[in-house]
């Protein structure tokens, strides 16, 4: 996969120099410093990352409309996704059981 394929890249190389740290920090103050992911579902939680909603791997930019502010919890969970779903896998969602003890299914399944 070639937007996955950075471990021997130094950070330059991969597109993460001078730009993209004013980038960041641009993106950081818009966002109060607060991870919009957690925002979204009612919690407030500081953010210590910044985030391509649109994957560089998938053609996404370093413009700020395609950045958010994120914290590392939420960071490591939507990065997870990405690397399965560039793998053709997808993540098992933990089960729910119900009071009758029968497992409880996402909407949509």
């Amino acid at each position: 996969m070639p937007g996955w394929n950075h471990l021997r890249q130094s950070r330059h190389e991969r597109g993460y120099g001078r730009a993209w740290a004013k980038a960041r920090t641009i993106a950081l103050t818009r966002d109060l410093h607060l991870c919009q992911p957690c925002q979204r579902a009612g919690r407030t939680t500081p953010a210590t990352e910044v985030d391509h909603i649109t994957p560089k791997a998938k053609g996404g930019t370093d413009d700020l409309a395609n950045l958010q502010s994120i914290c590392s919890k939420c960071h490591a969970a939507k990065s997870a996704r990405e690397a399965a779903e560039a793998q053709g896998r997808s993540l098992r969602t933990r089960t729910t059981f119900g009071l009758d003890g029968w497992p409880v299914w996402p909407e949509g399944r």
